[in-house]
């Protein structure tokens, strides 16, 4: 439970630190993306979690670049953080060595957000 914790965390601090800084700071989106990996790179974090809280907050990094006129407020922003850090923390065991995971899914959190908010 303490990883899964840890991931959420990281996963908010990623998506609402990007996000916020080209929404309101109007940093352009890929360097706001840059500016908040290399922040969450010299996080501290216990070492039994080694090296996943850098990684949840890069990807969060990823799902905080989306446009506001699809997330449309930070309620939706929370929804597509706890989305991620699940779907992280579950596809952990898989998928090892392959490039493009971190953005994978950040863009299947944000694609199911949108999904349930078009359903709804």
């Amino acid at each position: 439970m303490a990883f899964l914790f840890s991931k959420l965390v990281a996963f908010f601090l990623g998506t609402f630190s990007c996000f916020s800084l080209h929404q309101e700071l109007q940093v352009p989106v890929v360097l706001a993306g840059a500016i908040t990996g290399l922040a969450g790179s010299f996080w501290h974090y216990p070492k039994r979690f080694d090296p996943h809280p850098q990684a949840a907050v890069y990807a969060g990094a990823f799902a905080g670049m989306c446009s506001s006129q699809l997330i449309g407020g930070y309620v939706e922003l929370a929804a597509v953080a706890a989305l991620g850090a699940v779907l992280y923390t579950l596809s952990r065991p898989l998928f090892h060595g392959f490039g493009g995971r971190l953005g994978t899914i950040s863009f299947i959190a944000v694609t199911l957000v949108l999904l349930a908010k078009g359903l709804l």
